[in-house]
């Protein structure tokens, strides 16, 4: 306990918000290395329970786009316990301990199965939704697929669906071939993207405190492109507009508008989620092509001013 508090402690001091400081929007990091809770239910209902965290758990690691935190490890870190929902000190300290970028709880009230998802760093709520249970079937046969509706709900809430990684042979994340520029995005195993498909490079900002993807979250574009090869869980990209090239970097949030569209058409339990990608808040686009004339321009300009100064002076004289 001693340990804990320690870790909580320095986490408040180091904290932009610590002393009341306005530090304004705050930047959302790719959400990777998560960790589930086993259910919080009564007694009678351990057995279905502990079937739904498996579940819950292979739907957010059979994609390959998340870790998650394994029975063994949870059981090291003394943390393998049902929790029901978190205060944000609590989360905060999860978070530490477990190395995690999100903390998932699920609990039963009544006959209504909850989940919500915390962030680990700052404690704040990501995402949180319930499933009223039908009170005409026993509850032990509807917490598995609840859950799991629950999980695919959150994963398609997430307004990206996949993120720049570095190819080991190239050793950087943009490349140049052929006077165009790439980058390599990973997409999960089971994705749906296609060569063609339109690509956008965001960034994911909050400033309020409501749940980040559900109603906190507000995202700006700064780069696009369409996908131009497929391999297995990784697609490129080629790079057609962007603001600053140097902004595509290693662990980029990328969005793919048709999967994400297609995602939550089919996997979303709200009817009333919406299904838009977000304003562009960044609209000075430049195309590579436009980018590379704009370079080159000063230096046709003063070229053609010198020709133009010879030539005139051959004729002077």
């Amino acid at each position: 306990m001693g340990r804990l508090l320690i870790i909580l402690t320095l986490v408040i001091l180091h904290s932009p918000s610590a002393f009341g400081e306005d530090t304004g929007p705050t930047q959302h990091p790719l959400l990777r290395r998560i960790a589930v809770f086993p259910l919080q239910v009564e007694g009678a209902l351990s057995e279905p329970a502990e079937k739904a965290w498996w579940k819950v758990r292979e739907f957010l690691t059979k994609n390959h786009r998340f870790l998650v935190a394994s029975k063994n490890f949870l059981i090291q870190k003394g943390t393998f316990r049902a929790l029901g929902e978190l205060s944000p000190a609590d989360a905060i300290i999860l978070g530490k301990l477990l190395d995690a970028h999100a903390l998932v709880v699920t609990y039963l009230r009544d006959k209504t199965l909850y989940m919500k998802v915390y962030e680990g760093d700052y404690g704040r709520l990501l995402w949180h939704h319930k499933l009223q249970l039908e009170p005409s079937v026993p509850v032990a046969k509807q917490i598995l697929s609840a859950a799991k509706q629950l999980i695919m709900d959150f994963i398609v809430s997430i307004p990206y669906q996949g993120f720049v990684v570095v190819d080991s042979l190239i050793g950087k994340p943009v490349y140049s071939e052929g006077g165009k520029h790439f980058t390599k995005v990973d997409v999960g195993v089971d994705s749906s993207v296609e060569v063609g498909d339109q690509v956008q490079f965001i960034r994911v900002f909050s400033d309020n405190l409501k749940p980040l993807f559900i109603e906190g979250a507000r995202s700006e574009v700064f780069a696009k492109g369409r996908v131009v090869t497929l391999n297995r869980s990784i697609v490129t990209v080629e790079i057609l507009q962007v603001v600053n090239l140097d902004d595509v970097k290693k662990l980029s949030l990328v969005r793919f508008p048709r999967e994400f569209k297609r995602l939550r058409k089919s996997y979303a339990l709200r009817t009333n989620l919406q299904a838009d990608l977000g304003p562009e808040l960044l609209a000075n686009w430049t195309t590579l092509a436009d980018k590379e004339v704009l370079e080159k321009k000063p230096l046709v300009t003063s070229l053609s001013f010198l020709v133009n100064l010879a030539i005139w002076l051959v004729l002077a004289f």
